[in-house]
């Protein structure tokens, strides 16, 4: 009898495992710490999943004379979530409080030494990626973001996919670094998207996006071209001193009725949105 209780017992533990739909985000960054590889399908991670609250770290930038004390915190182990909610904020930056200001507090961000995806996750709060370091790919296919998505002065050195996110917030990438392609194809930008000072080294895609609020690409430079084929900005684009360089393709591309095309140029010669 005990054998067959026990046998019982066993066999409710795996169901249980199994059926899981829940895990804390202390948990995945007790994971991370020990150095083991994080792959998640389908489940709800609770509590804020802060990369900052990491053991291991480096100075990177030492305060004096009342400049701010960098830290940087690597994550050494690859990162999958698929089909997964994130109930709460998600960062890879933050500065500590030192005034109502945050001036002069120490500051704290991510960097990503292996592989991290994020595939069709939807995300119920804050992103913040800020400063952050992506040293290999960096994936958030058909990635839902309710509130801010937040890359500014992000840095990717790798291939970065961005296609068929939907963003309800601002999605600001405003100086972001990008040493790989690019795809945000078919993403749709419910809010303001920042772009303004993008650093884009290589071929990028924004086929069929759709751009709801006011978009930004001041001073964007696309060096190794870029595709807009169908992409459709709805309220005030604003492509200033804008520079494009072929192959560029702007085929059924659909610039609204407020797109500032000032000192834009395509090749060096001045560009007026046509193709």
């Amino acid at each position: 009898m005990r054998t067959y209780c026990f046998t019982f017992l066993l066999l409710l533990a795996f169901a249980t495992a199994g059926a899981q739909t829940t895990v804390s985000a202390t948990d995945i960054l007790r994971q991370v710490a020990a150095g083991e590889d994080v792959r998640l399908n389908g489940v709800t991670i609770t509590g804020d999943l802060d990369f900052t609250r990491l053991p291991e770290r480096r100075s990177t930038q030492k305060g004096y004379g009342g400049s701010q004390q960098h830290w940087t915190y690597p994550i050494r182990v690859a990162l999958t979530f698929v089909d997964c909610t994130f109930a709460g904020d998600v960062w890879g930056f933050r500065i500590e409080q030192k005034d109502k200001d945050y001036k002069g507090g120490q500051a704290h961000k991510a960097e990503f030494h292996e592989d991290v995806l994020f595939r069709g996750c939807r995300f119920e709060e804050d992103v913040n990626f800020k400063y952050s370091t992506f040293l290999a790919d960096a994936d958030f296919p058909a990635a839902r973001f309710e509130e801010y998505a937040g890359f500014k002065y992000t840095k990717f050195s790798d291939d970065a996919d961005f296609s068929e996110i939907e963003v309800d917030g601002d999605a600001n990438f405003k100086y972001t670094e990008f040493a790989g392609a690019v795809d945000m194809s078919d993403a749709v930008f419910g809010d303001l998207a920042e772009f303004k000072y993008t650093d884009f080294e290589d071929r990028v895609t924004f086929a069929n996006a759709v751009f709801r609020d006011d978009a930004v690409f001041k001073y964007v430079k696309f060096p190794a071209g870029v595709d807009m084929t169908k992409a459709r900005f709805e309220r005030d684009a604003d492509f200033k001193y804008t520079k494009f360089r072929r192959p560029a393709v702007f085929e059924g591309t659909d610039w609204g009725r407020d797109a500032d095309f000032k000192y834009t140029q395509l090749d060096g010669k001045p560009f007026r949105g046509g193709e």
